[in-house]
This record gives structure tokens, C-alpha cells and sequence, in this order.
């Protein structure tokens, strides 16, 4: 068979290319599928037919996949594909290899197009493609036993800790054995080829940084061919790793989609790591290295033909410097979610702001060492504030946590804010927000599912504000709860003592007009009958007063209880007027006026409330008009969000209203030196609003004076 190895570029027929392949399929077909992968065979039945067909023809399917997220119902027919199944992490894309033909595409993240791809029937290609797929298959996990187990788990206590260099912020994980090999493999070659994430380039950098220095020194005295480097550069959190890695001599290329697994290649060896997450850290515990010079063949024309066509770093990083246009990346897969936030996590500069609104959320923080990362970033100079949802149950447990992180800035959010999202920034630059499919799970990859990553300044910046909003609200939340703890003490000294006076005012009252009403009928003298009606219209306004202030301690104690039943409100009206124009003084001269009186406007509420509500009012108009004036009472029906109101509006042509008393004129003691004691509009708002209603009161624009106004239902 003669070499054939074709590019596929975009979309064409590329689907059709893998049918195709799996029509000649004579007895096994070897599948790789990532998540983008299944998403997009998961629109695609002919995909399930056809292997349904070689099954039925005695054919083998064996599959690697990535563990896919659980909000995808259309997995499970194609996992019912495969006759045998496993999985590994770091599974991108697809790769079908049967008897005679070979086939790679590589999809975008959320596995809608097919990007680009390779078809060959090359025999050395395939030796190598089966080769490479059986050591995979080796180092699988049964996809049955996703649950009991992850791949290929190691001995922590044999496990090598790879740090940051400078801080002691640990990153990574790595069994010794594979250090020691991957030292090998770097020490024994006259050139290295690397194909990897940025992820993979940290983690080299950190771990063999003395390893490529040495490399860099034998190249320039010309005893080795150097490094040469492909990797995707994302945004602008990559360039300072990537340049660092430039200046100490590594030659770097950029490809746009993201490699479907890590490996490297020297004229010796060909090797793949396999990485995972484990207590808050990635942890390499497989190693595929081997010298079968096919495979060898086949990596190197695959990794020569990308540097062909990759980009130079600088120009990449010229282009993402000069982008304007917000960059959003959708990531499904919560693994995949995981490395990049480790990734962000790792190149943090400046500030990294963490909103968490779960009690749940901050508890697996502390269970699968998230705070342990990030205090350890502070190390670095990092500033890390949190905002998350206090837990009033367990508040000694969390503040204990909290304690414990002497780099980490907590604050609490409202419990009103409790959310199942998350959102991070980075630098004020990256910001991710994270879904949180079952906050009950404890592990980070199964309580969360897709992130969205948006690589935007603006955006960032939005997002930090709002954060910093939130943070000093929290603060001033603190202050006021405490200031408020205060308060309550001295507010309930205050409600005993006026409900003391109010008491002590109401008992010799009820005596004076009582005697004084006696004495008003006995008495004929008109001068002194005069006297006495004064007295009793003063010692009624007193009786009102300490009614009210009553009625206040009542509300607020939680005590006012409304009889309420079917009256006339403007026959209610008519006879406090009455009873007004009495008791109103020789030397003072106050008409009424009514309008729309002619109908009766019945209403259910308390009628002795409403009294006092009416007295209110028409008490303030007549100290607003004092000696000289008119008040207008108007009464109206009108439809309001599907509810009929009855308004009654109580003009005068007195004194307007002060700017500063209007704007806080129902609350409680809002008065100056003529207003009152500024209770009874406060009892008047409180009443109103129990019925259903609302009241409100204004200046007059065609007139002196203002208008108080109340609507309820009827």
C-alpha cells in the first residue's frame, strides 16, 4: 500500500471520510473521543448505525473516551457503539483507526465544526496508530467503573511535589519513576520536539527549567539541535510564560486549536503524559515512552507538518495584544474546566477576586484543597479576596476555616445572594463564571459542569466593580448590624418609655374632658363656655397624642389588630369635619369644601383606624392654614392593577412644605418647630399600608399649601 496522508481542512466532507472508513472496517475499529467528539456525533445517527452494522457483522469497536458531563442525554447511543470501552483524561477530538485507513478530526470546544483533520493509509502511520491506541487502551479505566476508581491511581506518598520556583505554591504532582524517566528522555537527545497546552509548558518549565538551560548552552556551542515548541497562546495571560520561555532559547511556534493530548518527540524517543487532578493539584502518574522507530515516523511528519504551518510566537502575541474584540470560550467538560482555572490559578500576577455564594460551595473549597492553592498563591504576592454566604448554624466552623488562611481575605454576602454559579477573575483581566450542576457533591468535577471563560478587560473590569460593590457593602452590612445590635437596646427603652408616658397621659385626660364636657353644658356664661371649649379641643389633641403614640408601640410590637367592615368613607369624612368645625377657636377662620360627595364610596377596612387616619390629616391642614383659610376634601374611585381605590385628597391653601420635611415626612419624628411631634403621619403610613393601601403627599403647583392623599381598596 502506498503512503497517502491527506489534509482535511474545515468542514469538507470530513464526516463523510470517517463513514467511509468505517464502511471498510473488516473486523476492528479503533475510536478516540473526546467530549467535543461525542457532542458532535451525538447530532450525527448515521455514526451509530453504521457501528451497529459492523457489530452485527461480527466487527470489534474499542473506545477511549473522555468522561463525558452528565447534561447530555445523546451520549449514551453512541456509548452503546462500542463493544468495549474505556477512558482516560486529556481526550480531544476524534481518531478512528481500522485494518487500513486512519482518520484524525479536530473539533471546536463546544463540538459543532469540524475544524481540520488527517486522513492516511499509510502502513507506518497505522503501525504507529495501533501502537500508540493499544498503549492507551492499556492505561485506560473501564468506562463501567467510572465512579470506583481513577486511572491508574498511585501512592501519593510516592508522588514528587513540583513548586513554583521562589514560592512555595505546589502545582503539580509527579511519581518518581516518571521524573526520572522524563530527565532521561530530556538528557539523552540531540533535539526535542514538543507539542503541548500551555498547561503542559508550565508544568515542563517549572519542573525542567535547568534541564532546557543546559539544552540551550549545548545548542549554541552546536552539540544539540535545541527545543522547538507548539502550543496554542490563547490571551494575554499566556504571553509572559511564553516569552520567558523564548528568551531562555526555546524556539515556539503557535497553532490555533488546542492539542488533543501532550507529547514530545527526540531522535530517541517518543513520549505522552497522562495528567489528572487530585487534592487541588495535577498529578502526572502515566507515562507512555517508547523507541519503536514507526511511531517515531509518524510523530515526527505529524509535528513537522504543524510547525510548517504554525505561527511565530511574537506575531501571535502582536495579534492578541492588538485584538479589540472580546474573546468567550465556552468549555463543557468540568475537567477540562479544571486545568484551565489551575492554569489561570498558576499565572496570577496582581489580584484574584472569588465570588462563592454557597455554604456548600465554601466547604468543598476546604475538602478538595482550594484554599490551600490559593493561600499559597499569596506567597507569590498575590492579593485574594472571597465573597461567600456565612453559614449562621456552623459560624464557629467557618470562621475556624477561615482562620486557618492567613493569606486570604473573606468577606460574607448577603444570604439573599446565595447562588449555584461561581465567578472568578483574574488580574482584572479573565473572568470565568462556573455552573454548579449539584452543589451537594464534594468533588469540584462532579458538582460542577461548563465555565465560560471571557477574555475581556472590559468585561473584567465590569465584574470587579460589581464585586468591589459587593465588598464594601458587606462591610458597611458589618457596621450597620452592629451599630443595629445597639439601636435595638436603646429602642426598646425608648418604646418602654413612651408607652409609660402615653399611659400616664391617658388616665387624667379621660378625667379632665369628661368633667370639662359636665361643666361646658352646666356653664351659661358664653366668655367662659368659650374657655372651656378650648380646653377640651386642646385636651382632645392631647388624648389623640397619646393615642397614637400607643398605637405605635402597638405596630411595632406587632399587637394592632384591624377590625375591618363595610362603611361609607365620605359619610366617615363628613362627620370628623363636624366635629372639627366645633371645636375650632373664636379668632380663627378655617372653611371646608367638599367635591364629589354626592356618591358614597363604600369601603371594608377598620373604621375606627380610618378615623384617626382622617383626623391626622385634616389636623395637619388646619395647623398648615393657622388663623386664615380653606381646605378642599375631594373624594375618587379608580382602577388600579386590577383593584378598585377609593382616594381621598385633603388640600389647603396654608404653608407648603419644607424640601427636607417632605422628603421624610412619614417617617417617625419627622418634624420641625410647627409640624408636630411627627408621629402621626408615621401611624397614618402604617395604618394605610395594613388596609392594602398607600399614601403620599405633595406641594401644590396653582396653589399655596399641599395636598395629603391615602388610597385603599375597597
Amino acid at each position: 500500500m502506498g503512503d497517502n496522508v491527506q489534509t482535511i481542512q474545515n468542514d469538507e466532507n470530513a464526516l463523510d471520510r470517517l463513514y467511509g472508513l468505517i464502511r471498510n472496517v473488516k473486523s476492528r475499529l479503533d475510536i478516540v473521543v473526546g467530549v467535543d467528539g461525542l457532542i458532535l456525533l451525538g447530532s450525527c445517527p448515521e455514526f451509530s448505525e453504521l457501528c451497529e452494522q459492523l457489530k452485527k457483522q461480527g466487527g470489534v469497536i474499542r473506545g477511549i473516551i473522555k468522561s463525558p458531563i452528565q447534561n447530555y442525554p445523546d451520549f449514551q447511543s453512541i456509548l452503546n457503539s462500542f463493544t468495549e470501552i474505556k477512558q482516560l483524561d486529556n481526550i480531544r477530538g476524534i481518531i478512528a483507526t481500522s485494518e487500513s485507513e486512519y482518520i484524525k478530526l479536530n473539533c471546536n470546544t463546544s463540538g459543532t465544526i469540524i475544524l481540520n483533520g488527517t486522513y492516511s493509509n499509510s502502513e507506518d502511520l497505522l503501525s504507529a496508530s495501533h501502537t500508540f491506541f493499544e498503549a492507551l487502551f492499556s492505561n485506560g479505566v473501564y468506562y463501567k467503573t467510572q465512579n470506583e476508581g481513577t486511572v491508574n491511581d498511585l501512592d501519593l506518598n510516592d508522588l514528587v511535589t513540583i513548586t513554583t520556583p521562589g514560592t512555595s505554591a505546589s502545582r503539580f504532582k509527579i511519581d518518581k519513576k516518571i521524573a526520572d524517566k522524563l530527565s532521561y528522555f530530556v538528557d539523552n537527545s540531540e533535539f526535542i520536539c514538543i507539542y503541548s497546552s500551555i498547561g503542559g509548558m508550565l508544568f515542563e518549565f517549572q519542573d525542567y527549567f535547568e534541564n532546557f538551560n543546559s539544552i540551550v548552552a549545548k545548542e549554541k556551542s552546536g552539540k544539540h539541535g535545541g527545543v522547538r515548541w507548539l502550543t496554542s497562546i490563547r490571551n494575554k495571560n499566556d504571553i509572559d510564560l511564553v516569552r520567558s520561555l523564548a528568551k531562555s532559547g526555546l524556539k515556539i511556534r503557535h497553532i490555533h486549536e488546542k492539542p488533543a493530548f501532550d507529547f514530545a518527540i527526540s531522535d530517541r524517543f517518543f513520549a505522552s503524559t497522562i495528567e489528572r487532578i487530585n487534592d487541588g493539584r495535577m498529578v502526572m502518574d502515566n507515562l507512555f515512552l517508547n523507541d519503536d522507530q514507526a511511531n517515531l515516523s509518524f510523530y515526527s511528519m505529524i509535528f513537522e507538518k504543524l510547525w510548517k504551518n504554525g505561527m511565530d510566537f511574537e506575531a501571535r502575541i502582536n495579534e492578541i495584544e492588538n485584538e479589540t474584540d472580546d474573546k468567550i470560550d465556552i468549555v463543557y467538560d468540568s475537567s477540562d474546566v479544571m486545568h484551565r482555572i489551575y492554569e489561570l490559578f498558576a499565572l496570577a500576577k496582581k489580584e484574584v477576586l472569588i465570588i462563592l455564594p454557597s455554604t456548600n460551595g465554601f466547604y468543598r473549597s476546604e475538602l478538595e484543597g482550594g484554599f490551600i492553592m490559593l493561600n499559597e498563591l499569596g506567597f507569590k504576592g498575590v492579593k485574594l479576596r472571597v465573597l461567600t454566604i456565612p453559614d449562621s448554624e456552623n459560624a464557629h466552623e467557618t470562621n475556624k476555616i477561615k482562620s486557618k488562611y492567613q493569606n486570604i481575605i473573606f468577606k460574607d454576602l448577603e444570604p439573599t445572594m446565595a447562588s449555584f454559579n461561581r465567578i472568578l477573575v483574574f488580574d482584572n483581566k479573565t473572568t470565568v463564571m462556573w455552573e454548579v450542576v449539584d452543589d451537594n457533591q464534594q468533588k469540584f468535577t462532579q458538582a460542577l459542569g461548563m465555565a465560560v471563560f471571557v477574555e475581556s478587560i472590559k468585561t473584567s473590569e465590569t465584574i470587579t466593580a460589581i464585586f468591589n460593590n459587593l465588598w464594601n457593602q458587606s462591610e458597611i452590612h458589618k457596621r450597620l448590624k452592629d451599630a443595629h445590635e445597639k439601636l435595638k437596646g436603646q429602642g426598646k427603652m425608648q418604646s418602654r418609655f413612651m408607652d409609660l408616658v402615653a399611659h400616664e397621659l391617658r388616665t387624667p385626660l379621660q378625667s379632665i374632658l369628661g368633667i370639662t364636657e359636665i361643666l361646658k353644658n352646666e356653664i351659661k356664661n358664653n366668655d367662659q363656655n368659650f374657655l372651656l371649649r378650648i380646653a377640651i379641643s386642646n385636651a382632645k389633641k392631647l388624648h389623640r397624642l397619646s393615642e397614637n403614640i400607643l398605637d405605635i408601640t402597638r405596630l411595632e410590637g406587632n399587637i394592632l389588630y384591624l377590625n375591618k367592615e363595610k362603611f361609607s368613607l365620605n359619610q366617615l369624612v363628613t362627620y370628623i369635619v363636624i366635629d372639627f368645625v366645633n371645636n375650632i377657636e373664636y379668632n380663627r377662620v378655617v372653611t371646608f369644601e367638599y367635591r364629589n360627595f354626592d356618591k358614597e364610596y363604600f369601603v371594608f377596612a377598620d373604621k375606627f383606624r380610618m378615623s384617626q387616619v382622617i383626623q391626622n390629616l385634616i389636623d395637619n391642614s388646619m395647623r398648615f392654614v393657622r388663623n386664615r383659610g380653606k381646605i378642599i376634601l375631594t373624594m375618587s374611585e379608580k382602577r388600579i392593577h386590577s383593584k378598585d381605590v377609593v382616594e381621598l385628597n385633603v388640600t389647603d391653601d396654608g404653608e407648603s412644605l419644607k424640601p427636607e420635611i417632605l422628603a421624610r415626612l412619614f417617617t417617625k419624628f419627622a418634624s420641625d418647630s410647627y409640624y408636630g411631634a411627627g408621629i402621626g403621619l408615621y401611624l397614618c403610613k402604617k395604618i394605610i399600608e395594613a388596609h392594602g393601601g398607600r399614601i403620599w403627599a405633595k406641594n401644590n403647583h396653582d396653589m399655596r399649601g399641599c395636598t395629603f392623599s391615602f388610597g385603599i381598596p375597597q
